[in-house]
């Protein structure tokens, strides 16, 4: 109805055929070079700034050497952002998230032992509970060294990193 109201062949916000511009493709191939030597990287912006658009580029890398997997549900608890995990890496969930762990673990190093390079994106950071990430981060500490977590988020984010007691995350951020 829009496009014959307003006499348009688009449909207005159609996000099917964009493209990254100059500055978001430099952090593309930042990002893809982290994601083979492992990191921590926030991608940090307002609304409407492409944050979405740099993510579904980053999810188009996931084939034969890469798995991407995405966590855009930030609100959870960590017992539900380890369930989400799971479903992204196709592992049953078990009641225990110390055994979710253990196989989330297994499978990131089974992935390395076939050549391919594991791509974590949590979207909306910046909702997600300190807690959770600090948890997440330990967890991930265990990952293979070909593994990079990706935040994406705005920028109260990183002013949550800036607190002190937070130190210990911002000092593991690579990019």
């Amino acid at each position: 109805m829009i496009k014959s109201y307003f006499g348009i062949t688009k449909t207005p916000f159609c996000q099917e055929n964009n493209k990254l511009l100059c500055h978001q493709s430099e952090e593309f191939e930042i990002i893809k070079v982290h994601s083979t030597l492992g990191g921590l990287c926030l991608i940090m912006g307002l609304p409407g700034t492409g944050k979405t658009i740099l993510k579904e580029a980053l999810q188009e890398l996931s084939g034969k050497r890469m798995l991407v997997a995405t966590v855009s549900r930030t609100l959870h608890t960590y017992v539900n952002t380890v369930k989400i995990l799971c479903e992204a890496f196709k592992i049953d969930y078990c009641n225990s998230s110390f055994k979710c762990e253990k196989k989330l673990i297994e499978e990131a190093h089974n992935l390395k032992r076939q050549g391919k390079c594991l791509m974590t994106i949590i979207d909306d950071a910046h909702l997600m509970n300190m807690d959770t990430l600090r948890r997440l981060r330990l967890m991930f500490g265990d990952f293979p060294r070909n593994h990079n977590l990706i935040l994406l988020g705005q920028p109260a984010l990183l002013n949550q990193m800036n607190l002190a007691v937070n130190e210990d995350l911002k000092c593991r951020v690579t990019c």
